[in-house]
């Protein structure tokens, strides 16, 4: 009796493995038989133009054959209006094809985009299509307004030239502490967010070099008289200089 209901037990965990496995083809990507991109989004780096320049890797799975991808603006996207279907067979026929094998990964760039962007990959065995898409905002500075700007650690500077965004409803001071040496910020209610968090000031100190400034949480806006406070960590490689207040009142 024993050795029966121990033969009719190993039946039972027989079928369950079957089962298990029947379970996971689909879904693990060595056994899947549908072509999969995976597309992960980034923030281009060093010789890039975050602002402008979106990054993004595609990994494939093993059954794709080839991957293609199209950049265009989001509005004239939606305007072609079809189906996620047809769409992918646009994207095939007018993008760009990706040099990436089955089971591997490829990083793609696309330069100076302007304007809300819908970015999307096809991965094709076959006749068979599928995509997915990610959205990038390519943010199209133009002049807003000039503001006076104090800074605790370099003294008042005067007037600067203030640059907005629509797309990402973004400010910049392009040359605040020097030519091409500012940041962008953006207003929510009070609370105001620095881009990037760490900025070359573009200033040196005499002894132990760049000065560097580290946004810290606590910026504010102050609408009644139209200024903005940021809280900057300014330091150079031997330490820093503390904590200082730049405050930025905007004339329009």
């Amino acid at each position: 009796m024993k050795k029966y209901i121990k033969s009719l037990l190993m039946l039972v965990l027989a079928a369950m493995a079957l089962t298990g496995c029947r379970e996971e083809v689909g879904t693990d990507p060595g056994n899947d038989g549908t072509p999969i991109a995976t597309v992960y989004q980034y923030t281009a780096g060093a010789g890039y133009n975050s602002d402008n320049d979106c990054l993004f890797r595609v990994a494939t799975n093993a059954a794709v054959g080839e991957v293609y991808y199209l950049a265009e603006l989001k509005t004239e996207k939606e305007a072609r209006n079809m189906t996620a279907d047809a769409y992918a067979e646009y994207v095939v026929a007018h993008g760009t094809k990706v040099d990436v094998k089955a089971s591997d990964y490829k990083d793609v760039y696309v330069t100076n985009l302007h304007g809300l962007y819908a970015v999307t990959v096809v991965a094709v065995k076959g006749g068979t299509r599928t995509s997915q898409s990610i959205e990038f905002a390519g943010l199209d500075y133009k002049p807003y307004g000039t503001g006076v700007y104090h800074s605790d650690m370099f003294g008042d500077l005067g007037t600067v030239n203030v640059e907005y965004s629509e797309v990402g409803s973004r400010y910049r001071i392009k040359d605040v502490w020097g030519v091409d040496h500012g940041f962008a910020f953006s207003i929510n209610g009070t609370k105001v967010t620095v881009y990037p968090q760490t900025i070359v000031t573009g200033r040196e100190h005499p002894r132990y070099g760049m000065i560097s400034a580290n946004d810290q949480s606590g910026s504010t806006y102050d609408e009644a008289t139209k200024t903005v406070t940021f809280n900057f960590l300014f330091s150079v490689s031997a330490g820093s200089f503390g904590v200082k207040a730049e405050t930025l009142q905007l004339n329009n």
